[in-house]
């Protein structure tokens, strides 16, 4: 195989391991992509003013265990260096403790808005993509056979 087929390929390879399984996609029957995405920035604005968000951040490791200082005489010529010992730096990674009470209040505000969720898998082909990100409404779940990928969810 000469370098570009195998360049195609591999690119090819990288793509299709990109794809992702089944995602939850916002549905409700006869809705336009615009009202679903309404609907979804309503409910995600009305959570966040009912449960803010709350940062926290751990810290874990730093310290550090002391070596010796070993000193070498050579005629008039001190030198001293440490030896052994070692440090572990500080690492640390903040979360929103209010995360998951936040998404119950979105998911319980788009259910009052008579949304549901539904699980598809992303289309293979371009094509089915495309179809699927140019209906003008939503038809029944049943004829939902796979979606474009995209998603209302920022996380």
């Amino acid at each position: 195989m000469n370098t570009k087929g195998l360049l195609s390929f591999a690119m090819l390879a990288v793509l299709a391991g990109c794809q992702s399984g089944p995602i939850d996609v916002l549905y409700k029957e006869g809705s336009t992509r615009a009202e679903r995405q309404q609907a979804y920035d309503q409910c995600f604005i009305q959570a966040l003013r009912e449960v803010p968000q709350n940062m926290v951040t751990e810290v874990s490791g730093g310290y550090s265990v002391p070596g010796f200082i070993d000193c070498n005489t050579d005629g008039n010529t001190t030198v001293c260096g440490e030896v052994g010992g070692y440090t572990t730096p500080v690492s640390s990674y903040s979360y929103d403790t209010n995360e998951k009470l936040r998404n119950r209040v979105i998911n319980r505000c788009l259910t009052d808005k008579g949304f549901s969720t539904i699980e598809r898998p992303i289309c293979e082909s371009r094509d089915e993509r495309t179809a699927y990100a140019l209906l003008p409404t939503q038809p029944n779940a049943a004829q939902i056979a796979c979606v474009s990928g995209q998603s209302f969810d920022p996380n």
